[in-house]
């Protein structure tokens, strides 16, 4: 069943942040304003899908997710999946615009399904504020909105974190590789060097590079192959023992899978007059 407070009378301008309605939509019924709504508006989806249409595009929105609504933004929004449920925040007041413009591009569902219950814990207290029509009402409401405006303010930011952590290591993975590419690399070395487990770097290349550890390592061992084999008084023999190859057969075998065709046919290609 749908519960709602919406409008709030009287509706109080005077606080830094008020909210004019409140409500959570247990199967949200399509919604299409062309002139938009005089004010803000927060949305988090939580549970099924629907469609957002705004500024000519359409979004999914996910359960777990959030998006907020600029006053007078013409917008459309439907369930995809019945039920929908939504729960929305109508709000204004001195401040609303100010910390609206510092949160991320709302206008496209950002997913916070890991703070959601967080989220609508929040919504709930304001609920629970807002049963009465007193000042202090409304003014605990408006701290708890702030509190949740705070909140969706980081969760982006506290997002990136893991993700620039797992760069910063993979890119000191590959650095250590660029270097030591001619060694006798192991798993457990490259491990090792990043203060990580053998599972989790392999997690990291495959997550980030598609490929597993020593694929990257014998792609960056034949691009330095590539470049040896310019130099025709190197054998192809020596060129496989500087990238790392103790087997000739076997660095002629890499290479072709890689490149399809031998080094020796490579090399033959390098030498060629450009026009022939």
């Amino acid at each position: 069943m749908s519960r709602f407070t919406y409008p709030l009378n009287p509706f109080d301008p005077d606080l830094p942040l008020c909210i004019f309605g409140i409500g959570r939509e247990d199967d949200q019924p399509p919604v299409i304003r062309k002139n938009g709504f005089p004010f803000p508006q927060l949305f988090f989806c939580l549970s099924g899908k629907g469609t957002l249409e705004v500024n000519g595009k359409s979004f999914p929105v996910k359960e777990g997710s959030f998006f907020y609504l600029m006053p007078d933004t013409p917008h459309s929004y439907y369930g995809d999946t019945q039920p929908w449920k939504i729960t929305w925040i109508a709000f204004s007041g001195s401040i609303a615009l100010p910390l609206l413009t510092q949160m991320p591009d709302g206008q496209s569902p950002i997913d916070i399904s890991p703070y959601i219950n967080k989220i609508e814990s929040m919504s709930q207290r304001i609920f629970a504020a807002l049963k009465s029509d007193e000042l202090p009402g409304k003014t605990a409401a408006s701290g708890i909105l702030y509190e949740m405006l705070m909140e969706l303010y980081a969760i982006p930011h506290r997002q990136k974190e893991p993700v620039r952590a797992e760069s910063k290591l993979l890119k000191s993975i590959e650095i250590y590789i660029e270097k030591n590419y001619s060694e006798d690399l192991t798993i457990n070395e490259l491990a090792a060097h990043a203060h990580i487990s053998p599972q989790y770097l392999c997690r990291l290349f495959k997550k980030y590079k598609r490929l597993r550890p020593f694929e990257y390592i014998a792609m960056k061992r034949i691009q330095h192959a590539k470049t040896l084999l310019s130099d025709p008084s190197l054998s192809i023999a020596e060129i496989a023992r500087r990238t790392g190859y103790h087997d000739c057969s076997y660095f002629s075998l890499v290479f072709r899978m890689q490149e399809l065709i031998s080094p020796s046919e490579f090399r033959g290609m390098l030498a060629k007059p450009e026009g022939n």
